[in-house]
């Protein structure tokens, strides 16, 4: 069993209603609370996913719907919390999105639950788009922040933006004056403007190598950040897609299991079968497990984050630190208390692990919702 600060072989788990009553190893004493059999498997907290788009063919800045399917689809994954995360897009389709995505906050459906939001844009640099719409972005203003973060409802838990910007410092200062953690990525921001925007408040890389300048030995730019700052934490999208395996033990070995969280940045392809989806306004071609433009950009990934701890270890990272960069290091980074640890208190999402990184089962909040 893996808490994860510890390894407890022979390990037990006792839990109680929707909480985690008491954890340890050897023989598990009687009491009142229900006991897992873990005989050939590895339990861990449930795998928690800051940053998604969609999955099972649903989008989720359409809302409800879509949040119900990805909500019952992601268990099978081990993924027990998620930020549901927007997409560049028209404003008022913007503020629809994160209205519905409050609500199911608010009110969680059946199987994984939102957690909080994650606004990736409009407040991103059209030289560093990636997929996403240029022609929807605009510099952060504090009116437009706080039409955001007000149709949260106090929802919003993170937001994306390019701190160089007009106005990208003063956005820093102003989430985090408000409890809203600032994010980093479709930036052309130089190594400077990134430290710069982490004395303002900023603390993490959405997705390190990926929609920001190269890594140059003469100007790091926001990679170089991400990699010699320690207090940033930074997310990878670890699908053997957008990021090689070299630079995945990389960054590894500059962050450390506690500083680096493996995100999917999904779409609507993951977990769903090859072929064309819209997302981002866009027509995205799934083939080969990739998901691309027309002319060949990268539109989000059809990972999983079941896999991406796999593609991790195969990455020569160890598999116990590999889970912990999907469970500890994402619910610290984006501040989301009572989940991804086992211990007494902590809400009972667990997921438990085959010796080959597959899923066996899936408990939420005390309820096992998936099993192979």
């Amino acid at each position: 069993m893996w808490t994860p600060e510890r390894a407890l072989p022979g390990g037990w788990v006792r839990v109680h209603a929707d909480r985690i009553e008491a954890v340890g190893s050897g023989p598990a004493p009687r009491g009142d609370g229900a006991s897992a059999d873990l005989r050939g498997l590895v339990l861990c907290p449930g795998l928690i996913d800051i940053h998604i788009h969609g999955a099972f063919g649903h989008d989720l800045m359409s809302g409800g719907e879509a949040l119900s399917a990805v909500s019952a689809g992601l268990p099978r994954h081990g993924c027990t919390s998620y930020l549901p995360t927007t997409v560049t897009a028209p404003w008022p389709a913007t503020r629809r999105a994160v209205r519905a995505m409050a609500a199911a906050v608010r009110t969680p459906p059946p199987g994984a639950r939102p957690a909080g939001i994650h606004l990736e844009g409009p407040f991103l640099n059209p030289l560093r788009r990636g997929m996403q719409l240029a022609e929807h972005m605009r510099p952060p203003a504090e009116p437009d922040l706080a039409a955001l973060v007000e149709a949260g409802g106090g929802a919003v838990r993170t937001m994306t933006l390019a701190p160089e910007l007009p106005g990208g410092m003063d956005a820093v200062r102003w989430l985090r004056a408000r409890g809203v953690r600032a994010c980093l990525a479709h930036s052309d921001a130089t190594f400077e403007q990134a430290a710069e925007a982490l004395a303002a408040g900023a603390r993490h890389v959405t997705h390190c190598f990926n929609a920001m300048r190269p890594l140059h030995h003469r100007e790091p730019g926001l990679a170089g950040a991400a990699l010699a700052l320690p207090d940033f934490t930074a997310g990878v999208i670890a699908d053997g897609v957008h990021v090689h395996p070299a630079l995945l033990r990389v960054l590894w070995k500059a962050k450390g299991w506690r500083r680096l969280c493996l995100v999917t940045d999904a779409m609507p392809g993951a977990g769903a079968p090859g072929g064309s989806y819209r997302f981002g306004g866009q027509e995205v071609t799934v083939r080969e497990g990739a998901a691309r433009l027309a002319d060949g950009t990268l539109a989000g990934s059809v990972l999983t984050l079941d896999r991406a701890v796999a593609v991790m270890a195969r990455a020569g990272v160890p598999a116990r630190q590999a889970v912990r960069m999907a469970t500890f290091a994402p619910a610290a980074a984006a501040g989301l208390a009572g989940v991804g640890r086992l211990r007494p208190g902590a809400r009972a999402d667990l997921v438990a692990l085959r010796p080959d990184l597959t899923v066996a089962w899936t408990m939420v909040g005390g309820e096992v919702v998936w099993r192979a």
